[in-house]
């Protein structure tokens, strides 16, 4: 019932593009047809040897974004690369994955129980919706979603192409105070620059980072000031996923 193209490509070209997909009821070309979670412009199909995730005005015709050259009837099946376009040429992506069934399952389960944003904002836009978001339980679009910690008001979730920071009504919906244009299924993985909302136009954050927030319970951590081992399960350890 839905498929997700993962994993990071050349220069972050087309990551916005990425993402979960959902089957249609329709098949184009004989082939399964899927729509993209939150986003019904943008659709991913097969034509004459290649599946293409594209603009919805181009279903079933030889126009996309990425493209996978195979004929398999599933495209989670492919063990061929994947190619993203530039705007001037198509680019080789092997790092980038299409899960279904057990393997999407898994990766949306890794999503961290907590994350946190930290890093200043282009003159402090927005610094007051950073902080620490914690887990629900709730899908939204099919990726994981956060409340803020001490907040109900504002939330973590993706839409489109998308991470969105933003008002708890608007929940699902592509707007917001700041966002990440991103498909990947866990914002802390991504290596795309966060932007912030000024009021009147989004500006990129480049010192704005996602860290995600593990159980610590199998850590102990040593005092030197006190001289003894500290039961870890006291503390929230964070980690940089992206190791820098």
């Amino acid at each position: 019932p839905q498929i997700a193209l993962v994993g990071q490509t050349p220069q972050n070209e087309q990551a916005s593009s990425l993402g979960v997909f959902l089957k249609r009821d329709e098949l184009i070309n004989g082939y399964p047809s899927y729509t993209k979670a939150g986003d019904d412009n943008a659709m991913l199909w097969h034509v004459g040897g290649y599946w293409y995730v594209g603009s919805a005005a181009d279903l079933g015709q030889r126009h996309g974004w990425v493209s996978l050259v195979d004929g398999c009837l599933r495209p989670e099946a492919s063990t061929v690369a994947w190619q993203v376009y530039n705007g001037a040429e198509w680019l080789d992506a092997p790092e980038l994955r299409c899960l279904a069934g057990d393997a999407l399952a898994a990766e949306i389960a890794k999503a961290a129980p907590q994350i946190a944003l930290v890093g200043p904002t282009p003159q402090n836009k927005q610094a007051g919706v950073l902080g620490l978001f914690l887990k629900r339980d709730e899908l939204v679009n099919g990726f994981a979603s956060y409340t803020k910690a001490g907040d109900d008001g504002a939330m973590l979730w993706h839409a489109g192409g998308c991470w969105i920071i933003g008002s708890a009504a608007s929940l699902g919906q592509t707007r917001g105070w700041v966002t990440l244009r991103d498909g990947c299924l866990r914002p802390e993985v991504s290596t795309v620059t966060w932007r912030v909302y000024d009021g009147a136009a989004w500006v990129v954050a480049p010192e704005l980072r996602c860290l995600a927030g593990r159980p610590s319970s199998s850590r102990r951590i040593w005092d030197r000031r006190e001289g003894r081992w500290l039961d870890a399960d006291d503390f929230d350890v964070f980690e940089n996923e992206l190791g820098t």
